[in-house]
């Protein structure tokens, strides 16, 4: 929604704010047509589970080594925000930081497979990693399926 308002030196909520205020029509069906496409990215993306997945126990292992080294990682909310902001670009609006987050961290286990170098060792370059999930992302835009895995637990439904 960001990107389909014009700002002109005022803050997005401020915008948001104003609309909501002053055109209640415009913002209605702006916050419907958000809604629609959003939810139409959630029935794409989203695939809810009663279990857990069972992947091969190196595969688990490198994916939790990924995600301490990506909680160790100076650079992480950076890289994420630029992740987040190219999924959306290129119209992933549901869950974009989540599905941002994860290609980071499965882009840091590709690395650590391809590599002969302890984790602790590991050296990464935000840069090269962002170069990498961009041409993910395109690929992603391209392809229908899920991205995320919702496990909800059958005693809570």
């Amino acid at each position: 929604m960001r990107y389909k308002l014009s700002l002109k030196g005022r803050s997005f909520y401020e915008a948001l704010e104003r609309m909501l205020y002053d055109e209640r029509d415009a913002f209605r069906i702006l916050v419907k047509s958000w809604v629609t496409i959003w939810l139409g990215k959630w029935r794409e993306r989203v695939k809810i589970l009663h279990t857990k997945p069972k992947l091969p126990s190196s595969i688990e292992g490198r994916i939790e080594e990924a995600k301490r080294i990506y909680a160790r990682l100076e650079f992480r909310k950076e890289l994420k925000n630029l992740v987040t902001r190219k999924l959306i670009s290129q119209g992933e609006i549901c869950m974009a930081s989540y599905i941002a987050e994860n290609l980071i961290i499965e882009e840091i286990a590709r690395r650590l497979r391809n590599s002969n170098v302890d984790s602790k060792n590991l050296r990464l370059d935000p840069l090269d990693i962002y170069n990498a999930l961009s041409r993910r992302v395109l690929e992603i835009r391209r392809e229908r399926g899920p991205l995320i895995y919702l496990r909800i637990k059958p005693n809570l439904l």
